[in-house]
């Protein structure tokens, strides 16, 4: 019998962003994670906009967020 949850689903480790394995990942105040590069990188372009969002849900913050390390994540992908 194959034990539940052996298998990982790489698309649930995936950055949303670049489609890849996220590299070290960092996670927005909505909950979303994405590689750090990634994030930083769409934050800079809507740095003009002076409203950031996430990718995924489009929740918006005024200010760019203080991200944190998926550390979870980070040693799963690992």
């Amino acid at each position: 019998m194959a034990q539940r949850g052996s298998q990982l689903d790489p698309l649930k480790f995936s950055c949303s962003i670049c489609l890849d394995l996220l590299k070290d990942p960092l996670t927005v105040p909505c909950g979303h994670s994405y590689c750090s590069s990634c994030i930083k990188r769409h934050w800079d372009v809507e740095k003009n906009k002076g409203i950031y969002s996430c990718p995924q849900c489009r929740e918006e913050f005024r200010q760019r967020p203080n991200l944190k390390k998926n550390i979870l994540l980070a040693e799963i992908v690992e």
